[in-house]
């Protein structure tokens, strides 16, 4: 798992919010400010934070338009000749 001399920078990915400075590894932690809960894993000092719960509706929403639209590759910007 993770060293203890070291401590990382843990952010939202969902909302970019600073949440902690954090030595643990493998936990969860909520974000105060887009109320997503994340999960935290650290592996061979790689640190992947990734979004279990968004409550936050709107924010979810948005979230499931952006993922179609870069599914679909309607997000591209097409080329002129």
């Amino acid at each position: 798992m993770g060293s203890d001399n070291y401590k990382w920078h843990i952010h939202c990915p969902v909302c970019g919010a600073f949440l902690e400075k954090s030595s643990q590894c493998d936990s969860e932690v909520d974000c105060k400010k887009c109320k997503s809960t994340l999960e935290v894993l650290v592996k061979e000092d790689i640190v992947s934070v990734r979004p279990m719960i968004i409550r936050d509706e709107q924010l979810k929403a948005r979230m499931r338009v952006y993922a179609q639209r870069i599914r679909s590759g309607s997000g591209k910007k097409k080329e002129t000749e």
